[in-house]
């Protein structure tokens, strides 16, 4: 059993030997390139950075209401469509029909994929 053990030992360090060789280099490489890239964007205050998520989280809530009033608005376009569904053009009720499939479609892929893949239980 310790044989084993040594051999897996001896192949873990090996393949942590390659690892550093072989993958940290130009991942280090990569990431000082990327820095300096965009070292303008690098926020030195610390005082500045404890502000930043706060500002993020807040100036995407501001935008809140401006998509509640798109949301709102599309609503009302449903509500004048389904009030008016017997004028509709059959090629409009037709894509209607179509993407109501496909959305069905990739809510039953999201069950499979949730389900680890597996197709039993429908």
């Amino acid at each position: 059993m310790s044989q084993y053990v040594a051999r897996a030992t001896g192949v873990a360090k090996q393949a942590a030997e390659t690892f550093s060789k072989r993958v940290v280099p130009p991942a280090v490489d990569y990431y000082n390139a990327t820095m300096a890239r965009n070292a303008e964007y690098v926020v030195k205050d610390p005082a500045a950075v404890d502000k930043l998520g706060r500002q993020l989280v807040f100036s995407n809530l501001a935008k809140l209401p401006g998509m509640v009033e798109g949301a709102r608005a599309e609503v009302n376009i449903v509500k004048q469509k389904w009030a008016g569904r017997m004028d509709l053009p059959m090629a409009e009720v037709g894509t209607a029909a179509l993407f109501a499939g496909e959305v069905y479609a990739w809510f039953c892929v999201g069950e499979i994929i949730g389900r680890g893949g597996s197709l039993t239980g429908y």
